[in-house]
């Protein structure tokens, strides 16, 4: 019997901010982006399934460095499968939504993490160290800190706390300590 193989995809979203954040120009002045993992399997077409109402992501959180982000995802063998331009409800701008498809389950993995962990900061200076811890960081310590991460997100995503999301981010803060990147 085969098992359909398992494919990981992540886009972004925007969400309103409560109020105007005036440190930045553009769609992040009234927005904040939510990064949205997807699981599928290896039939389904990665934009259908992001883009239909009825689909869940596995996780979801709030980011910074989208770009970052993106480029990270195409050093790890990620492809961008789709763009497009969406405008958000009430909003005079635009911002594009790349789907992009990783390549494995450890790539996905990877790309948590380093997600997670630039998302707490807030200047760009130390993401090359990151960037190379991730990258040669064991699978197996990989694999516990990223199930730590999904398990926080499953058991407070329904949570009445309106920062839950904080709780599960400690992860990528915990191993800005761990390796003395937080000072």
């Amino acid at each position: 019997m085969i098992h359909p193989q398992v494919q990981y995809v992540f886009t972004f979203s925007a969400r309103k901010r409560s109020r105007p954040n005036p440190n930045y120009e553009g769609i992040l002045r009234t927005h904040r982006f939510y990064i949205q993992y997807y699981t599928l399997l290896s039939g389904q077409s990665p934009a259908k399934v992001v883009s239909s109402e009825g689909s869940e992501p596995r996780m979801e959180f709030p980011v910074r460095f989208t770009e970052t982000i993106l480029s990270f995802a195409k050093e790890l063998g990620g492809t961008v499968v789709n763009v497009r331009k969406v405008k958000p409800p009430k909003a005079d701008v635009h911002y594009e939504k790349p789907i992009v498809l990783l390549p494995n389950e450890i790539a996905f993995r990877r790309h948590l993490l380093f997600t997670l962990t630039i998302s707490t900061y807030r200047n760009p200076r130390k993401f090359n160290i990151i960037r190379n811890l991730i990258l040669t960081m064991n699978a197996n310590f990989l694999n516990i800190l990223t199930s730590i991460a999904m398990d926080r997100y499953t058991e407070l995503k329904n949570s009445l706390n309106p920062a839950w999301h904080w709780y599960m981010m400690r992860v990528g803060r915990a191993v800005k300590v761990l390796y003395k990147l937080d000072r």
